[in-house]
């Protein structure tokens, strides 16, 4: 089967050859036609990975119209990144076909600038939802002439608690128009969404549904040592420096703070997480796409709708809350065929809950041997005089929580701290010097650069 049989047109099939891409994935071969000659409704269960945007959006190309200035194609999805990259995936395949316009709206952005945007002719808008609802109240978008309504990643969209904002947008479309949904699970809210809004006759597909899991990972764990967590990962990075993977934290603070623990190691990382703006976000996913960057560090939610290819590894720096999550986090490596790894850090205590995620998975995880190997450097005290005092607001306790916070030292790293009325010192070995430096080079406080004095005590 190729993508000609499916019936996509010749002028799409040559930006697929650009792409070196042939050969139709599984959902593909499901979706495409039905798209192209039935017309009702989709349902369609698959995990990242699967190809499901070309699924959508090659026939959705294909069904529109450049002739007519009207929005004909939505899609809706969690976040902005997967929204990104789903316009830019309409945008690539489109490149051989009579000019068709795509627009990607999202919160994080002056309303004012996408405003301006949509009043040129659009004929695709890809959009999370809370930023579309507030468009469509100011009438920035019209779905008059919508034909067709895409939910991508639906599942994620229910779990960030947008089920109020999908219901309404769905309201708001005309009920004749052709809707998709793409989900991972079938979860209760997913199913009131098709119940009410899907019409009788939707077709569900299932891909792989008997295979949660990709069986081209090997899944791992090791256990780490209570207080030298970060020396365990700098141990298991550092076998690995030529490769790319991405960390899954819990919370934004971590991921933040990770990052700012691996400043100056070997590993090239970079955190992506809710406090970064869009420019700032755009940026750090710049660099990991294009290799400056080896190692992302994410939440679940920062890293909803990022795709990015040929990842060797992908680490669980705390286990995940429910086994959907981890086949989601694990999901994004060992892509098209190729084998990755899936490694899980985890104290004594914790054994227990990797057991019961491999048996609800039905995986097998195998224990790897890390080692955390000490520099061959002689580690000795320093003594920091930092132009922060008393007179910029600051104490014993502000000046520890803006170390721990800003530079990624752990208090108990932190020696003999004292405040000044207009500098603060404190004691930290050498093995942190660079890390600290690289941390605060820049930093301004109340339009007062930091500066750091350090001597050897």
């Amino acid at each position: 089967m190729n993508f000609t049989q499916l019936g996509i047109n010749e002028n799409v099939i040559r930006s697929l050859d650009e792409h070196k891409i042939t050969k139709p994935t599984e959902i593909q071969v499901e979706v495409i036609p039905h798209i192209l000659k039935k017309r009702t409704d989709l349902v369609a269960v698959a995990q990242t990975g699967t190809g499901k945007t070309a699924a959508f959006c090659l026939p959705l190309l294909q069904l529109t119209a450049p002739e007519v200035n009207k929005i004909q194609v939505l899609v809706l999805v969690p976040t902005r990144e997967l929204g990104q990259q789903v316009a830019r995936e309409f945008f690539l395949y489109s490149k051989y076909m009579k000019r068709i316009f795509i627009e990607s709206v999202f919160g994080g952005v002056p309303v004012e600038e996408q405003i301006q945007k949509l009043k040129r002719p659009t004929h695709v808008v890809v959009a999370t939802p809370g930023r579309l609802l507030d468009l469509i109240n100011r009438q920035a978008i019209n779905t008059g002439q919508l034909k067709c309504l895409v939910l991508d990643e639906a599942d994620e969209m229910m779990n960030m608690g947008f089920r109020q904002e999908v219901e309404d947008i769905l309201a708001e479309c005309n009920p004749g128009i052709q809707k998709l949904l793409f989900t991972a699970t079938l979860s209760n809210d997913i199913k009131a969404i098709i119940k009410h809004f899907l019409k009788p006759d939707f077709k569900e597909i299932h891909i792989n549904a008997e295979e949660q899991i990709n069986r081209n990972i090997e899944h791992q764990y090791f256990i780490y040592k209570q207080g030298e967590k970060i020396d365990f990962l700098k141990a298991y990075l550092s076998e690995r420096s030529d490769q790319r993977g991405i960390l899954f934290c819990r919370t934004k603070t971590a991921a933040k703070r990770i990052a700012k623990q691996l400043a100056g190691f070997e590993v090239i990382a970079d955190a992506l997480h809710g406090n970064l703006n869009q420019e700032m976000r755009e940026k750090v996913m710049r660099g990991f796409k294009k290799n400056r960057i080896n190692l992302l560090i994410a939440t679940d939610i920062a890293a909803r709708g990022i795709d990015v290819r040929e990842l060797d590894y992908i680490i669980h720096y705390h286990l995940p809350e429910n086994a959907e999550n981890y086949v989601h986090r694990s999901g994004r490596t060992a892509r098209a065929g190729k084998s990755g790894n899936s490694v899980c850090m985890i104290k004594q205590g914790e054994i227990s809950e990797l057991n019961q995620l491999a048996k609800e998975l039905e995986i097998d995880f195998r224990e790897i041997s890390v080692i955390p190997v000490k520099a061959n450097n002689p580690v000795y005290p320093l003594e920091v005089s930092i132009n922060l005092g008393i007179n910029q607001g600051f104490n014993k306790n502000i000046l520890v929580d803006f170390l721990v916070e800003e530079a990624g030292l752990t208090a108990s790293d932190i020696k003999k701290p004292v405040v000044f009325d207009h500098h603060s010192t404190f004691g930290i070995t050498s093995d942190y010097e660079r890390q600290l430096v690289l941390n605060l080079k820049g930093y301004k406080i109340a339009h007062r650069n930091v500066k750091l004095l350090i001597s050897k005590t």
